[in-house]
């Protein structure tokens, strides 16, 4: 299914090619796509062997004329990226970002390209040599691109990987509790980011969050994680929204560049173990368990929108507009199960089994409307 017409195309409710979707509800169809009309940005991920058939250049162009911005996470070395890529590695890198210059220059009109998103994993940020080292690599990458197409806007994007308790009261995180944000880990890669400013147009972070996921301190093997769950007060989802307008400012502050959310994932299952095996079971998952709290993140982030825009942050995006049943199967699947619920709409495709979303679609309380239909 493509997002574009599912914007732009007229009578949905009508169209052959919708009607083909399992379960297909004329109805929710139809009113998703009038909310859908008031976004923005259209993101696409490219990684590691993306083939240009992956992409619709001319329905991309259709949607771009009709000013929408394409959004490119350039995931290039992603959840593999465990220390400075090996010298075969980064000719392999160069002659894709050679491959990206042909396909972008298909494309007439403005482009955001994020480079490496969720680049500052501990091998890179660990210390200042090897994040000199990561930001030539990146710094290349961006002349190849740059010096060979046009309409291209270049940033680079973090993990918020920092404390998140709202009785976590370090002074590292600079603020009255960490739930509010991490300016110890946030300041982490900024020798990355100095290295590579004068060739940013600007600052991007990301912000995904769950209620279980992969322990961080223990996280187990590629094929064998080892889960871990949060109450409410641990992970601090009560204080995201100002944490995102935070981070913002700090960005804003450190750089002096506008800041831009790509990606922003509340993953919307919970978990409780309780049989005490610290396997997760599901049996023991609840699908809407976290709900609730997306909801209020999102019915936060809009209340405080000028507020957000007044500090330096231009935009952002959601991770992504249904449930996945298939996302990041066979990856790392840091978030495990959850990875199946990052969508602001679900259906009745089973996570982990079936290969997409069926058409009987509902949305995850006022998530939509929340999002889309806020002035």
């Amino acid at each position: 299914m493509s997002s574009i017409s599912l914007i732009l195309d007229e009578a949905i409710e009508d169209s052959s090619y919708y009607n083909k979707i399992k379960d297909f509800d004329a109805a929710a169809f139809d009113e998703l796509q009038q909310n859908l009309a008031n976004s923005k940005f259209l993101v696409y991920w490219v990684t590691e062997g993306w083939k240009e058939s992956w992409f619709n250049v001319e329905k991309i162009q259709t949607a771009m004329d009709e000013g929408y911005v394409p959004v490119f996470n350039y995931w290039y070395f992603g959840d593999k990226l465990d220390g400075i890529p090996t010298a075969e590695k980064q000719v392999s890198y160069t002659e894709d970002n050679q491959r990206l210059v042909t396909f972008l220059n298909k494309l007439e009109g403005t482009k955001f390209l994020i480079m490496e998103p969720e680049f500052n994993k501990r091998a890179i940020i660990s210390s200042v040599n090897t994040q000199h080292q990561f930001a030539s690599i990146i710094g290349t990458a961006i002349d190849t691109i740059k010096n060979n197409t046009s309409n291209v806007y270049f940033s680079l994007a973090m993990t918020d990987t920092g404390s998140r308790g709202v009785e976590s009261t370090y002074e590292k995180c600079g603020y009255e509790m960490c739930a509010l944000g991490d300016k110890d880990e946030w300041g982490k890669p900024s020798t990355v980011y100095n290295d590579l400013l004068s060739r940013l147009d600007f600052i991007s972070f990301q912000q995904m969050v769950a209620q279980f996921s992969r322990d961080p301190s223990n996280s187990g093997t590629w094929s064998n994680p080892i889960p871990i769950s949060y109450t409410n007060e641990e992970i601090g989802i009560d204080y995201l929204a100002q944490r995102v307008l935070n981070f913002a400012m700090f960005l804003k502050e450190q750089y002096n560049k506008p800041v831009f959310l790509p990606y922003i994932a509340i993953a919307t299952a919970s978990w409780d173990d309780n049989n005490g095996d610290k396997v997760v079971e599901d049996s023991e998952i609840d699908n809407s368990g976290w709900e609730q709290e997306a909801n209020k993140v999102y019915e936060d982030l809009s209340a405080i929108k000028d507020e957000l825009q007044a500090n330096g942050l231009f935009g952002f995006a959601v991770m992504s507009l249904f449930d996945n049943p298939q996302q990041d199967a066979g990856g790392y699947q840091y978030f495990m199960q959850n990875e199946y619920h990052f969508g602001l709409i679900k259906s009745s495709a089973q996570g982990g089994v079936d290969i997409a979303a069926n058409g009987d679609i509902e949305t995850k309380g006022d998530l939509i409307y929340t999002i889309f239909n806020t002035q």
